[in-house]
């Protein structure tokens, strides 16, 4: 059987600040002058779910709330902060993906983004060079775990639903990819990807979606 994994990004392969693994957002208000209470209420709140679902662009979005956040703060300034914080790799994942690779699985990140991100992944932090490519929400106008997001990853990879196997740290994602007739298994943290995928393609009595446990050697 041909082996597809979709590979949630935030949470899974990517966690926070290269530094620590916190939120990109911690030291926002000591940096740029932000409260994160702002952030989220002028912001977040009221345009995330466009943004990330392809209905608003982010840089005009930023641009538009700036004089609310930080008059003196360019859009471009702002999302440099961001994304250059919001960075931190999983370097043993990325090895895996690699070996995954090697033993003919096609992996593409699947994940809830907007462009400039989408693009900052796969080129600025130059995972494309470990994956087959990236689907993702803004392109698709339709975010996980919305059944369309499954529809169109599926059609977008070229694999049947049965031969994806979704790899995500939100149940409500895994439980909906089981729901599109995928495989799913639901990450935690530390534990090995080769063996998750392996224990995935069992036959298909075997329970589709395990927990993964954070203290798996």
């Amino acid at each position: 059987m041909k082996r597809c994994l979709m590979l949630d990004v935030d949470g899974v392969l990517i966690n926070g600040r290269p530094e620590d693994g916190r939120s990109w957002a911690t030291d926002i208000e000591r940096d740029l002058g932000i409260p994160l209470e702002k952030l989220s209420s002028v912001f977040f709140a009221p345009h995330w779910e466009d943004i990330v679902s392809g209905r608003k662009n982010l840089l005009d979005t930023v641009e538009a709330c700036l004089p609310l956040l930080a008059p003196g703060l360019t859009a471009i300034e702002l999302i440099d902060y961001w994304f250059s914080r919001d960075s931190r790799i999983d370097e043993s994942l990325l090895q895996e993906c690699d070996e995954l690779r090697r033993r003919d699985t096609h992996i593409f990140l699947a994940t809830n983004q907007e462009h400039m991100r989408a693009e900052h992944l796969m080129e600025r932090l130059e995972l494309e060079k470990h994956v087959d490519g990236i689907i993702y929400s803004a392109k698709i106008g339709a975010r996980k775990p919305q059944p369309a997001f499954f529809e169109a990853a599926s059609r977008l990879s070229g694999f049947a639903p049965a031969n994806i196997l979704l790899v995500d740290d939100t149940k409500a994602n895994v439980e909906a990819a089981v729901q599109a007739g995928w495989r799913a298994e639901h990450w935690f943290g530390n534990g090995s990807l080769l063996s998750l995928v392996d224990r995935a393609y069992e036959p298909a009595e075997e329970i589709p979606s395990r927990r993964v446990d954070q203290h798996q050697e």
